[in-house]
């Protein structure tokens, strides 16, 4: 076997991998790092259980404006903690990836508190901006009804029988007032732009967390405002203005009805079969690195480098510098697509039957846990009380879940592996000029530039182009 001390030597003549090994990388990454993955996944389960046990359990009593505004942290804590755990476990894995040990030959390797760091902020806006909150809310809400339904009944969990009052089942997230939820969310606002600053200007991990937590307060009290204010925004002249608009479209424009139709009945096929895999990805790509929060650095070596090397000169010409540096730090470090565009450059380097295999792959598995469902129910066997049932759903879940989740997160892992070797592998000459230039890459006032390590998947499609 070959020294991981040799490989970047040999990168110039050793064959690029296989794409078609993926399914194998994945499954080989779930046997050898199945215990590390156990025990954070056995981590994450106990903890978001309790929290959102405990998160359904306060938001019910006496004082409940003080019960609701005390719910929401819970449920954010709960929800770090889950993005922490998928953070984990993909860098519990690191030590399995040939990338990894190669940078680790270069002296380009991290613990996991300067991944985390990194990758929590852009983690946390990727959470928000593709809905993996409702997930996340969805089941705080179960959980709440099934309790209340266990202890008051299926009707009583709704409306006192005797007074007709609400019980406030499933209104632990939004019951707060509008006044409370307004001052809290502005507070949040505040807070998230003093930690955001301190994170970087001097790159701390405690001002990271800080963040994303504020982040998550800020927008969880901010659907708040907006459900205590819904019936105000829906007599908004812009909010009518689109609805007449719609309708008038529908009315007039041939076929209007028939293409919304089709792309309605498309769009979630599209979502789970495109969109969700690649933005997951995303997630695994900022963990291990190979991610650029500088808008600049993420089309270096790609034809928009010469386009924006113009428009950096005209707008230097015209502009205050306050201004180029107002709009240089928001298109290049709080755009939520830079995150998602630099999955699109490694894919797209790794080969297009890469990302069609990834794909493919990750198909399988989502369509594999009904058929894994079906297979424990059927060895159980079918002929059981209803208490039986409900005792042995609870392991029966978690092994489902356990499953489902190690090949997933293997499944990312191998992907970006794969991409990232690939890449390094077809770039001549890159072992001592690209490592260099990924370490300058990120820019001096990002934190990145504080943990700045050598991207080879960035560098090598560089390299390939010149």
């Amino acid at each position: 076997m070959t020294a991981p001390g040799t490989m970047c030597r040999m990168s110039d003549s050793v064959r690029p991998p296989s794409v078609w090994s993926l399914p194998w990388r994945t499954v080989r990454l779930a046997g050898r790092c199945v215990l590390p993955l156990l025990v954070w996944f056995s981590f994450g389960e106990l903890v978001r259980f309790g929290l959102l046990v405990g998160g359904t359990e306060l938001s019910h009593g006496s004082f409940p404006q003080l019960r609701y505004a005390l719910t929401v942290p819970v449920f954010i804590v709960m929800v770090l903690i889950s993005l922490i755990v998928v953070i984990g476990m993909l860098y519990s894995l690191r030590g399995e990836l040939t990338e990894m040990r190669a940078r680790r030959a270069e002296g380009g390797d991290e613990d996991f508190l300067g991944g985390l760091s990194r990758a929590i902020i852009p983690y946390v806006a990727l959470y928000l901006a593709w809905g993996w909150h409702i997930d996340d809310v969805r089941e705080f809400a179960e959980i709440d009804i099934e309790r209340q339904s266990g202890d008051l009944g299926y009707l009583g969990a709704w409306a006192d029988f005797a007074t007709g009052k609400s019980q406030g089942t499933a209104t632990g997230l939004i019951g707060l007032t509008f006044t409370n939820a307004l001052i809290i969310m502005a507070a949040a606002f505040v807070l998230r732009f003093v930690f955001l600053t301190w994170h970087d200007r001097r790159g701390s991990k405690v001002a990271a967390l800080a963040t994303a937590f504020c982040e998550l307060t800020f927008f969880y009290y901010g659907v708040q405002v907006v459900v205590g204010r819904q019936a105000w925004l829906d007599e908004r002249v812009i909010i009518t203005w689109w609805n007449d608009a719609k309708q008038t479209a529908a009315a007039n424009v041939p076929g209007w009805q028939a293409v919304t139709d089709f792309l309605g009945e498309v769009w979630p096929f599209v979502w789970d079969a495109l969109v969700l895999p690649g933005a997951w990805l995303t997630v695994a790509i900022l963990v291990y690195g190979a991610y650029s929060e500088d808008m600049r650095t993420a089309i270096t070596g790609t034809r928009l480098e010469t386009g924006v090397t113009r428009a950096e000169e005209a707008l230097a010409r015209r502009t205050h510098a306050l201004t180029r540096q107002g709009l240089s730090r928001f298109f290049g470090r709080w755009a939520h697509w830079m995150a998602l565009a630099n999955t699109v450059r490694l894919t797209v380097r790794g080969g297009a039957p890469l990302f069609g295999l990834f794909l493919v792959c990750f198909a399988a598995i989502q369509i594999a846990e009904g058929y894994l469902w079906r297979g424990m129910v059927y060895l159980i066997g079918g002929d059981h009380p209803l208490l039986y049932w409900n005792v042995l759903f609870v392991p029966m879940e978690f092994v489902r879940d356990f499953i489902i989740t190690v090949l997933t997160v293997c499944l990312f892992a191998a992907t970006f592996d794969l991409a990232a070797t690939r890449g390094r592998a077809l770039a001549p000459g890159r072992a001592g000029r690209g490592a260099a230039s990924d370490t300058d890459a990120p820019a001096s006032g990002s934190p990145a530039a504080a943990t700045a390590r050598p991207q080879s998947a960035e560098s090598a499609a560089s390299a390939a182009r010149r």
